[in-house]
This record gives C-alpha cells, structure tokens and sequence, in this order.
C-alpha cells in the first residue's frame, strides 16, 4: 500500500505542471541567476561584474596628468570617458567638474575622477598636502568609490616610476642630508631609462596597489551631497530603493491574487450570470482593470509613506511628489494588465497561483528587486529591459537617486518619458492579449 500511495502522489504531482516546476525547475533558475551574479565577481572577464563607467576631467593639463588618466582607463574594470557623446554619435565636449557631476547624479556614471591644477607638481611629493584629485561617486553602488579609489592608487604608483623614483631621492636628500654622487646620479638615469623603456612596453600596466598606502589624495565626494539651485544638500536613503524593489515585486503578487476572481467566478458560474446581462466582457476587463490599478496604485504609495514616515525617505518635495505620483500610476496601470493577463491564460485558480509565482520570482530576480544591477554582468543588466521590474524600478530610482538638479518640476516628468512610456505601451499590449484570450469565457 506505501509503494501504491507513493505512485499516486507522483502521478498527482506529474500532471499538475506548476507544482512540477516549482519543485525541479525554479530551484535551478534561481541557483543559476545568483550563480551568475556573484559567482565570478571576483573574477573578471566577460562573466564578472559590468566594467564601472568613470568620467575623467583633467584641470592639470601637463605630461605627468595626461599619463596619468591614460593608465587609469588601462585599469580592468573600468570604462573611462574624457568627453560627452557627440550628436553625430561621436566624441562631443570634454567633460568639466560641474557636467560630469551632473551626469553621475543622473546616473549616467557611477564616477567621476577629477585631477586639480597641480597634480602634476605634487606628483610623488611625499610631503605635499592637500588633495591633488576629487573622487565624485554614486553613493547609490556602494563598489564605486572603493573600486575607482582603489585603482587610482594603482594607476598612480604606475604612471611614472621614473618621477617616483627621482622625488624620493630628492626627499630622501632633504630629510637625510647631503647628495647623490655623481656616479651615483649616472646610475640613476639609467636606472630610469630602463624604468621607461619597460613601462612603455606595457610592463607597468598590471598590478594593484599591494600592501602601500596612497600615493596620490584623493577628496571624496557624493554626487548627491552637492545639492542644486534650491534644493537641500541631503543624499538619498537606500530606504528609496528597497521600496521601490520589493513594492514592486509585492505589488505584481497581490494584483495577480486579486485578478485571480475571474477564475473563481468562472467556477462558481458567476461569469456566465454576468456576461448573460448587459455587461460585456471588455466593459468587464476594463471595469476590473481600473480597480486593480487603483488598489496596487495605493499599496506602492502605503509603502513610500511608511517608508518616510518610519525611515526618513525623502519624499515631500513638489519634484519628488509629481514624479513619484506619475510612476506609481502607470506602474499600477501596467501591474494590473499584467495580471489580466495571466488570469485569462491560465484555467484555474490552482494553476495562476502556481505560474503566477515562477513567473514573478524569475522577473524580480532579474529586475532588480532582490539584487541591485550594479553587481550584475552586462548581458544580465540587459535582459533586465525585458523585465517589469526592471522598468519599473528604473523610473522609480530616476526619481528619488538620479534626478537632474538643473531641471524642475516639468523637467524631471521629462526625464521619466523613457519608463513611463514603455510601462505605458506594456500595458495596452497586456491588456489587448487579456482581452483576446478572454473571448474563450464568451464563446463556452
């Protein structure tokens, strides 16, 4: 009898198709997403971590600046720009300190490496104070300013051992008393030829920072700590993004429980009794999908409020309030035609639970709701696109991290045409498949 109960339980189990999946399958979707997120970060190559994007101002202007920013953008890891893209898609205006602050804020960069009037003169001046660079990161990717830090160490103990070299002995001189001989000064020259000809052949380029300490201050700055014209100089709360990620990620689980009435009123017969009258089946999706959207609507704005009443997020500021009021909209427009759409696929209440949960989980893990992107390799930033959530979250970050200081109100509902439109477009496609899928309620 245990050898028959257990064959009908495997049998029960095989031919209910979402319980099938998330026994075997969804385990090894998840392993294998967090496996590729975190399993070569350490590692590099193409399957490691997306190269941090780094903008380079040079107000120095001299040799030693210029080799300098040249063995940073050698760095692993790092994608450096001196310049703004051009209209023709070409190289446009270098940057300055003010528009590359602007672009990391905006989050067009996670930083920004600015080498001051001077750097050159102070270059392996061990007694030199003052900070010869600015370090301006998003504070949003906590990896930005200790890996760009961190590298420009390396790129400063590599741009010119041959400077390092001749400075220390110079300090050396000061501090110790008396000076080189001159063999030992002919020594000396060819000791830095030989350092020249090595390093010009790439022998200088690889490394880290090893046990030394920092050869070159840098100040650090948060892009967001320097506020605009009329704004308060406060950086933003992480607060801000794990509301956005997990209110997303619960708002598309409770608009899918609430669509999920369909399928029970197709059971109990209460679909057939309504369709019978003078309400049509697109009057009725139409009906459903505006109380949906309305009440997920609500549940992302309960947890912003809960989120600034009970953690300090900043929210009360006219720019923040306008954007925030146009996202939570369409993202409640968009959350509620997804979930028509996934009840008129599915046959039963049991099977929407069960699709509904793999469908959700995979989506959130990949767009950005469990896991920030920023440690994401670039193709899996990519499919994030595919993602809602990954629209979604976008366009909430866009309003509460990456807001252009220079633009107002107007401004900044501009900024979010790019999220709102495909959240948009997303749900008039969702909703137009609901509405064809639901013919088969009208036709039985």
């Amino acid at each position: 009898m245990i050898a028959t109960v257990m064959r009908l339980a495997w049998t029960n189990l095989t031919r209910d198709r979402a319980a099938l999946f998330l026994t075997f399958l969804v385990p090894l979707v998840f392993f294998s997403i967090f496996a590729l997120i975190f399993g070569n970060l350490g590692g590099g190559g193409d399957g490691g971590p997306k190269a941090l994007k780094v903008l380079v101002v040079d107000e120095d202007g001299t040799a030693i600046s210029a080799r300098f920013l040249a063995t940073v953008a050698a760095q692993d890891g790092l994608e450096v720009t001196a310049s703004a893209p051009g209209d023709d898609g070409g190289a446009g205006e270098r940057w300055t300190r003010e528009t590359a602050l602007r672009e990391v804020r905006r989050g067009g960069a996670a930083a920004a490496v600015v080498v001051r009037a001077g750097f050159g003169d102070s270059y392996g001046d061990f007694g030199a104070t003052g900070a010869p660079l600015e370090l301006i990161h998003d504070a949003s990717n906590p990896l930005a300013r200790y890996t760009v830090n961190g590298l420009l160490q390396a790129a400063a103990f590599q741009t010119s051992p041959g400077v390092l070299m001749e400075r220390g002995l110079e300090a050396l001189e000061d501090f110790g008393g008396g000076g080189l001989t001159q063999q030992q000064r002919v020594a000396l020259g060819d000791v830095k030829s030989l350092i020249s000809t090595v390093t010009a052949a790439g022998g200088g380029t690889g490394g880290g920072t090893g046990g030394a300490g920092s050869l070159v201050a840098a100040e650090v700055t948060a892009a967001h700590d320097e506020a605009g014209e009329g704004e308060e100089k406060k950086s933003p709360s992480m607060v801000a993004y794990y509301a956005a990620g997990i209110g997303v990620m619960f708002l598309l689980f409770s608009t899918v429980a609430a669509a999920g009435t369909l399928l029970e009123d197709q059971e109990s017969g209460t679909l057939d009794r309504l369709l019978s009258s003078r309400l049509g089946m697109g009057e009725l999706l139409r009906a459903r999908w505006l109380f949906y959207s309305l009440l997920g609507a609500l549940q992302v704005t309960l947890m912003f409020l809960w989120g600034a009443l009970a953690f300090g997020l900043d929210l009360f500021t006219a720019k923040r309030l306008a954007g925030f009021a146009l996202m939570v909209l369409v993202t409640g427009a968009a959350a509620a035609a997804f979930a028509l759409l996934l009840a008129t696929a599915c046959k039963s209440r049991a099977q929407l639970g069960g699709v509904s949960t793999i469908v959700i989980l995979v989506m959130s893990a990949l767009g950005g709701s469990m896991v920030p992107r920023f440690v994401m390799p670039d193709f899996m930033d990519t499919l994030a696109k595919l993602t809602f959530n990954g629209w979604a979250l976008d366009g909430f970050l866009k309003v509460f991290w990456y807001d252009d200081p220079a633009v107002g109100v107007a401004g900044g509902l501009v900024d979010l045409l790019p999220q709102v439109g495909v959240l948009a477009a997303a749900a008039a496609v969702f909703l137009w498949l609901a509405r064809r899928l639901a013919r088969r309620w009208e036709t039985a």
